[in-house]
């Protein structure tokens, strides 16, 4: 039992620092996984997610073993390959503690989920106004930094400055890709709140956190982050609907949907620099990174073409990659310029990276990985309110169109902690459901 309690305690604790260090996530998480191993195990059926998912690490390590092969059996293969894309196996484990959780732990974890968002929320609001990372800022007093320290700054203003938000994290995209998880929850909370019949106090902080949230969001400037939510807001409302639950069109309701047009709006035509310097970007103006994507995708391209089977091997992108994008500069020479500027440490897809690093199986193991998953979140009976917190995990496949989240160990520990925690409460109650 006592073994028990310290599973819950490190995983709890490893949910909510997710949105303060990838480190100390990571430390809870092993933590976490050392207690299960001693505590008693809870029978669970081998259903349709755990079975891809372990078909798709299967896959991963029979690519590395055969590239493995291909380098002579070079054992400084092996250890280049788990530096890469291999150690995020490991993150695996938050999957397989999540389905050990018993139906009575599930409200201890699922509350830690909601602890996440909060700090997730309030860290990055508080990082619009500090014009240091508050993760760089932490870190320098128990030691001496020398990497950059200074956050993007929008604008400032007499006594005022304000930044692009990150939290704790490190970077805007991370960040980003983390709320991308939790707004879904955030925005129908404060939705439902509009019309719910709560306590005014309650009903106030849950509109508050998602101006708070949607604040952040905007300037934070992770689009694929914004896309994906938007896709799982867009399933939310089409499973409310298909539920038949209140859906009130009321005044109130009109009225505050045709104020943010307006003040949408009004932002987008008022002539001023902070305005233009916030908006622009999400239009797709001043993004080179925009434009960067396509000769990423290019190159990529060129070495799945070349390796469509098997890929070119966990470890090998960076490598391959230059070795492409220098051929198709020299094949295009009026593009030189971009093929060597454009940033290319991913391929800016987690579908073309996973091709072109593993071959068309993995890739196609994903795919049902991602199609079984939205699949459960449309089928399951789980109430309304609990599900709002696994939408995100629909949107999180739809931002790997433009983003290799999935190759983000900040980002795929939180999305193994979901994918598990809602495929074990989905198991759960289902199991109930037969008993009454």
């Amino acid at each position: 039992m006592i073994a028990r309690k310290f599973f819950l305690f490190f995983l709890s604790f490893s949910i909510v620092t997710c949105a303060i260090s990838v480190s100390l996530s990571q430390g809870f998480l092993v933590l976490s996984f050392l207690a299960l191993l001693i505590s008693p195990k809870e029978k669970w059926e081998i259903n349709k997610i755990f079975f891809i998912s372990i078909l798709f690490w299967l896959g991963e390590l029979i690519i590395l073993i055969i590239h493995f092969g291909f380098s002579n059996f070079d054992t400084s293969y092996l250890k280049i390959a788990f530096n890469a894309e291999i150690k995020d196996f490991f993150l695996y484990f938050a999957f397989l503690c999540m389905m050990n959780l018993k139906r009575s732990e599930l409200p201890k974890i699922i509350l830690s989920v909601q602890i996440f968002a909060v700090v997730l929320v309030i860290t990055g609001f508080v990082s619009i106004f500090s014009d240091y990372r508050l993760g760089w800022l932490f870190a320098s007093l128990t030691k001496e930094m020398t990497t950059w320290g200074f956050q993007h700054n929008y604008f400032r203003t007499p006594g005022l400055s304000i930044n692009l938000p990150i939290g704790l994290m490190n970077t805007h995209l991370t960040y980003g890709g983390l709320l991308m998880f939790v707004y879904p929850w955030i925005f129908f909370k404060g939705f439902q709140s509009i019309f719910s019949k709560d306590k005014v106090i309650s009903r106030l902080l849950s509109l508050l956190l998602l101006c708070a949230a949607s604040l952040v969001f905007v300037l934070n400037n992770a689009r694929s982050a914004m896309g994906g939510s938007g896709i799982s807001i867009a399933i939310g409302f089409l499973i409310w609907y298909l539920r038949g639950l209140r859906f009130p069109i009321s005044k109130r309701i009109i009225f505050s949907a045709l104020a943010l047009i307006i003040i949408l709006n009004g932002l987008l035509i008022i002539p001023s620099e902070p305005a233009k310097r916030i908006l622009t970007p999400l239009l797709g103006a001043d993004k080179h990174t925009d434009s960067g994507r396509s000769f990423i995708w290019d190159s990529t391209w060129a070495l799945i073409q070349e390796h469509p089977i098997l890929g070119i091997g966990a470890g090998n992108y960076g490598k391959e990659i230059e070795i492409a994008r220098k051929e198709l500069s020299l094949k295009y020479s009026e593009l030189a310029f971009f093929y060597e500027t454009t940033q290319r440490g991913h391929a800016h897809n987690d579908y073309l990276h996973l091709w072109a690093v593993f071959g068309i199986g993995v890739l196609l193991i994903y795919f049902l990985l991602a199609f079984y998953l939205v699949q459960a979140i449309l089928d399951t009976k789980i109430s309304f309110n609990e599900l709002s917190l696994y939408l995100g995990i629909a949107g999180f496949f739809m931002a790997g169109l433009l983003q290799c989240y999935f190759q983000d160990d900040e980002v795929v520990i939180f999305f193994w902690m979901l994918v598990g925690l809602f495929t074990r409460s989905k198991q759960l109650n289902e199991a109930h459901e037969l008993i009454a």
